[in-house]
This record gives C-alpha cells, sequence and structure tokens, in this order.
C-alpha cells in the first residue's frame, strides 16, 4: 500500500497534494522563524524595532501606490467604453466587465487601506504613540523576516482576502503590478490583453467576457 493517498481518490485534481506539501513546508519554516530569539540587534546596532521602522518609512510606505478615489473612479466607469450594444446611453457603468472592473478597484482598495493603516500602525507602535498590541508585534516579526503580515492576506475567520506570496518582496511586487493594470484600465483604455492570475475574481472576468 502506497505511504500516502493520492488526491484522485478524493475527487481532487493531482496537484492538490503539491498545494498540501507546500503549505506544510510553508508553516513549519514560518514556525521555526517564530521561535528564534527577537531581542537581538542587528548588525548595524539598532534594535529589530528600530530596523523595521526605518524599512517600513524609507522602502515600503513610499512604494505605495495612491489611493483609488470613489468619485474619480465612478465618473471613469460612465465613460468607459465596452462592446457595441451594450451600456446605456451616457453610463457604460451597466457594462459587464465595467461591472467587474469597480468590484476589482473595491477590493484592491480595501487591501491597499489594510496595507497602509498596518504599516502606519507599527511605525506608531513603535515609537510609543499607540498601544503595541499582539497584532502589531506579529506584523512587525513578520516585515523584519521579510516575510507577509497575515492581516495581509487572511480576514480573522482565516479566509483568504489577497494573493499568497512566501515572501514580503514578491507580495509588494504583486501589489503594485496589480494597481498598474488597473490604474490603466479605469484612466487610459480597456486594455487588449490582460494579466488573468492578477485578477482577485479571475472566473468573474471570464464571466464578465462572455
Amino acid at each position: 500500500m502506497p505511504s500516502k493517498d493520492n488526491p484522485p481518490i478524493f475527487g481532487l485534481h493531482p496537484n492538490a497534494d503539491l498545494t498540501f506539501r507546500l503549505k506544510q513546508s510553508l508553516e513549519m519554516i514560518n514556525t521555526l522563524l517564530d521561535i528564534q530569539p527577537k531581542e537581538s540587534s542587528g548588525g548595524s546596532g539598532k534594535s529589530r524595532e528600530e530596523e523595521v521602522k526605518d524599512k517600513l518609512e524609507k522602502e515600503l510606505l513610499p512604494q505605495l501606490p495612491q489611493d483609488f478615489v470613489k468619485s474619480e473612479i465612478l465618473e471613469r466607469l460612465k465613460n468607459l467604453k465596452g462592446p457595441k450594444g451594450l451600456g446605456e446611453a451616457g453610463n457604460n457603468q451597466t457594462i459587464p466587465l465595467n461591472i467587474f472592473l469597480k468590484q476589482e478597484l473595491d477590493r484592491f482598495q480595501s487591501i491597499l487601506n489594510i496595507v497602509r493603516t498596518t504599516m502606519v500602525s507599527m511605525i506608531d507602535a513603535i515609537d510609543g504613540t499607540v498601544i503595541m498590541t499582539s497584532e502589531i508585534v506579529d506584523s512587525i516579526n513578520a516585515v523584519f523576516d521579510f516575510r507577509v503580515p497575515y492581516k495581509w492576506q487572511f480576514d480573522p475567520t482565516g479566509a483568504e482576502i489577497s494573493w499568497l506570496t512566501p515572501s514580503l518582496g514578491g507580495w509588494i511586487k504583486g501589489l503594485m503590478d496589480r494597481h498598474y493594470q488597473l490604474s490603466n484600465w479605469i484612466f487610459k483604455e480597456r486594455p487588449p490583453s490582460f494579466w488573468l492570475t492578477g485578477f482577485f475574481n479571475g472566473q468573474g472576468f471570464l464571466t464578465a467576457m462572455k
């Protein structure tokens, strides 16, 4: 008998085993990082908190894209053209692709708000102007280890709210690339091609296309 059951036995795709192994490996690595001593300073002589603050203020916060302004988005959607015969005269918000775009923009802005708020809270907590909660401590430890804070990827129930990337650099790049695609679409014109995996709801995009 095999040492492990194959995913097809349970009606799953063979890649389900790969996903499980990857998740298991990441959890082990994160556990090892979490149990490392937290009090030692880096080679620069700064504490963990000071290094995280410098990284946030000098690298991460300046990289964050500008917020999408809701009034501007709604105005642009009214004039964003779609296929002939779709949309009402003078109002293209009813076009399926435009509805999808608005949903993507709303969800992206929600993630961006979480990221920006978390970064500012970490800086304020390190400065001592707000209370250092356990959630902020976990976020500081994650940024110091160049991992993605849990709050940026999952909501309090554990449901995924964004893309999953092991490294902080890869996650931030994903944030920038997604903003670039959505920003070009809403403020310029509908692009000739799309980055499908850069959407929150790829299936919704395919449905809107049909």
